[in-house]
């Protein structure tokens, strides 16, 4: 009898203990192959991978004429095409707007420019003409140089009994340094221009044109009438298109303002290694009129230097002059006013017996 209660206990026990693994492990799913339930064939596509999900391969299906279902799915939206955007090949120095900070003093050098010559073989065109106005306005948009005009500088010139043309030699920069305070000149030509022109198309009569350009300048220290630095700029045919008339013009103008915009920083850069300087000319008891004002960045309140005018140093072997050494310093002037276009009065705060000859310079502390 004891044996039976046993047995039947133990039997009890087992069947509980089974019927609690059953139903705590009711959730999981038996392993084995999974069922493949039939599926349409999708269309061939772009393979996508989800993290966690099978790799899938599809496009998008075509968007239906029937209204929205009832489930409130929509189709994927397709973006539109915008018009498609053409880049020009084209130099990537939009250098003067704005305008990179190299004058740290914040003063303008004045720039003559001077002719450039027309080296292509359209020669009949006035090609440097055109190359030296279009430097003119890029660096006049830089806000950091000051051009003289061609016109001024060449009347001033012809009361002191030189040409304008005269300009090439040495020896008539530096006057006009001394006496107009040009720090430089530019001058160049365009030496080569290819163009290519077609029909725009066979039922049209407007013509399509194309052009690449080459351009050189030299810039020259007016204090000693030294080269710099010669550039070279040139531009790529991509961006220079033009179409109707006059279309051969307007594609070479183009172009030579694409070599211009390959030379303007490098330009920008060696003008900057020029102290800036300016020269007295007139004195009044403590008042000294400059040749530089508003134009040339003063403004009052600076405090200029003035010195002796130093000595220029050739060298015995190559005749080059090596430039100027920097004279003894006489005193120093405060400017009070700016009047005209570009001139300054400055009063004198320290030393005294100054002149035309003397050197006006702006020393950073």
């Amino acid at each position: 009898m004891i044996r039976y209660r046993k047995d039947c206990l133990k039997f009890f026990i087992y069947t509980t203990a089974l019927l609690f693994l059953l139903s705590s492990c009711s959730h999981i799913p038996f392993i084995g192959k999974k069922k493949e339930e039939k599926v349409d064939k999708l269309p061939e596509g772009e393979t996508v991978t989800v993290e966690g999900i099978d790799k899938v391969k599809g496009i998008n299906p075509p968007k239906p004429e029937s209204p929205t279902s009832a489930r409130g799915s929509t189709q994927p939206i397709t973006p539109k095409k915008g018009p498609e955007t053409k880049m020009a090949s084209t130099s990537t120095r939009p250098f003067y707007s704005p305008a990179p900070l190299f004058f740290l003093s914040g003063f303008k050098r004045k720039v003559a420019i001077l002719d450039f010559e027309n080296k292509t073989t359209y020669g009949e065109e006035k090609i440097g003409e055109a190359a030296a106005i279009k430097l003119i306005d890029k660096l006049e948009a830089t806000q950091h140089v000051v051009i003289m005009d061609r016109t001024i500088v060449s009347e001033l010139l012809n009361r002191e009994g030189f040409k304008f043309e005269s300009l090439l030699e040495p020896s008539v920069m530096k006057h006009a340094h001394q006496s107009l305070g040009i720090q430089a000149f530019a001058l160049g030509a365009v030496t080569d221009v290819s163009l290519l022109s077609s029909k725009a198309s066979e039922t049209s009569d407007e013509e399509v044109s194309f052009a690449t350009a080459k351009v050189e300048i030299r810039l020259i220290d007016a204090s000693t009438g030294n080269l710099l630095k010669s550039f070279v700029g040139r531009s790529p045919i991509f961006g220079t298109k033009e179409i109707g008339e006059y279309s051969r013009s307007k594609a070479v103008l183009k172009a030579i303002e694409f070599s211009l915009d390959d030379i303007l920083e490098g330009f920008l850069r060696q003008l900057d290694f020029l102290d800036w300087t300016t020269t007295i000319v007139k004195t009044e008891g403590e008042s000294l009129y400059i040749n530089a004002g508003r134009l040339s960045g003063l403004r009052i309140g600076d405090v200029l230097e003035i010195f002796e005018p130093g000595k220029e140093i050739i060298n015995p072997a190559t005749k080059i002059s090596l430039g100027w050494t920097t004279g003894q310093l006489k005193g120093a002037i405060r400017i009070t006013e700016l009047f005209g276009v570009d001139a300054a009065i400055g009063k004198v705060v320290q030393g005294n017996g100054f002149g035309p000859n003397d050197v006006v310079k702006f020393t950073m502390k």
